[in-house]
């Protein structure tokens, strides 16, 4: 990027803010994710000039910067990547690309075998198009595809390498009295925790949440989501109030089987003809495990012929009986949304909540056709902040802000393969 379009840049953020229009702001936000990314390619280029001349490039990144040695070792490896892969340093230069796209191409290559490297090195060209089409998270989604596409065994050995590199500690905090958890997992073993979790949650607070919850959504999932690991474990209850008790889907010690929701969407195939897998997180797991995986959890089938129901078990529409969605209604919500229905939005369906479009206390029915799944966020938006939901039959989504302007998808399925830019323009 040139210097007077830098400049320009600069000009033009510093006049938009208070009382500019929404076309001028959504503008200027536009021109500051172009000048960060030529922000991010000089700290690139500056990372690899320090690591020419100094003895100690990353802690005179962090002083220089006042950044952590995380941030200045980020650096460093952009730098790296973008010395490989000189298609994606060039796309960041220009503003075409965000840092993000870098981190998820270098995550790839590190993912590979050295002799398989050349062969990721030699899309970067294309993959440089790909990243200009997409956000990060759904760059770094393309590259592992890529990276799965080059690994002759599916995915094998690296599955292999997670499970061997599981982990999980425990320690109490000296300063809080409180005992703390932390692990990590290998996929697999990840989508059958969460979906557990997800069942707890579903049974112990489907109706109402007890008295040492937190305000903050955030927190009060987090709060939540410890209280029904507990109750797996079969724990006391520590919570208090009307849910408190200990004892839901697993609280008996955990034998039930889990829940699992795997969306494979024939629709979307790999470069190999492979359909694309989504488990429910944000994971790989080689196909070939969904076998060893079915042995263990419950499997629903659902068909879709675009975007219509052809079969899903269960009642989907419950009418004035039940408030809260049912297993099956939630079941298909996932299929057709993996993400939070607000476009963009990139909260995972697990952690939504599903909504009465036509609101339950205006009469709305607990039906599929007036079920939407959204975060805390958006939910919080819909009731409180004034805007206004429309779903069509076919689940185009219409939204109306309090100014009077509005924003509208396409049905879940078109949106979806709007996102996945790897198979093309």
């Amino acid at each position: 990027m040139q210097t007077d379009v830098v400049i320009g840049l600069v000009r033009r953020i510093a006049l938009a803010g208070s009382g500019s229009t929404r076309a001028e702001v959504v503008a200027a936000v536009a021109d500051l994710a172009r000048l960060r990314a030529w922000c991010d390619s000089r700290e690139a280029v500056l990372a690899r000039a320090a690591c020419d001349v100094s003895p100690s490039p990353e802690s005179d990144l962090a002083a220089a910067g006042r950044v952590s040695a995380r941030d200045a070792d980020r650096a460093i490896g952009r730098a790296k990547v973008g010395e490989r892969a000189p298609e994606l340093e060039a796309a960041l230069a220009a503003g075409d690309v965000a840092g993000g796209h870098l981190d998820a191409f270098g995550a790839g290559l590190r993912s590979l075998p050295p002799a398989l490297q050349p062969d990721l090195l030699a899309q970067a060209g294309e993959l440089a198009g790909v990243a200009g089409r997409t956000s990060p998270d759904e760059f770094a989604r393309v590259v592992r595809r890529r990276v799965r596409g080059l690994a002759a065994d599916d995915g094998h050995d690296r599955l292999a390498r997670q499970r061997a590199a599981t982990r999980l500690r425990s320690w109490v905090d000296r300063e809080t009295g409180m005992w703390r958890l932390a692990g990590e997992f290998d996929p697999v073993t990840g989508v059958m925790i969460s979906s557990r979790l997800r069942a707890e949650l579903a049974t112990l607070f489907a109706d109402a949440t007890p008295e040492t919850c937190p305000t903050d959504p955030a927190e009060k999932q987090d709060h939540l989501r410890a209280l029904a690991l507990a109750a797996i474990c079969g724990a006391p209850a520590s919570s208090g109030g009307a849910c408190g008790a200990a004892g839901g889907a697993g609280g008996a010690g955990g034998a039930a089987r889990a829940d699992v929701t795997v969306v494979i969407d024939t629709r979307d195939v790999d470069e190999h003809g492979q359909p694309r897998v989504d488990w429910g997180l944000d994971v790989d797991i080689p196909t070939s495990v969904a076998v060893d995986l079915a042995r263990k959890a419950r499997v629903s089938t659902i068909i879709l012929d675009d975007n219509e129901v052809v079969f899903a078990p269960g009642r989907l529409d419950l009418g004035r009986s039940c408030r809260v969605a049912n297993a099956a209604q939630r079941r298909l919500l996932r299929v057709w949304y993996p993400t939070c229905a607000i476009p963009n939005c990139p909260v995972r369906y697990d952690h939504t909540k599903a909504h009465h479009v036509i609101w339950w206390r205006h009469g709305g029915e607990t039906n599929i056709h007036n079920l939407l799944p959204l975060c805390s966020k958006h939910h919080h938006k819909v009731h409180d902040e004034g805007w206004r939901l429309h779903l069509a039959p076919d689940r185009t989504l219409t939204i109306t802000y309090p100014d009077g302007t509005n924003c509208s998808t396409g049905p879940p399925a078109s949106r979806t393969h709007g996102q996945d830019a790897d198979r093309g323009p």
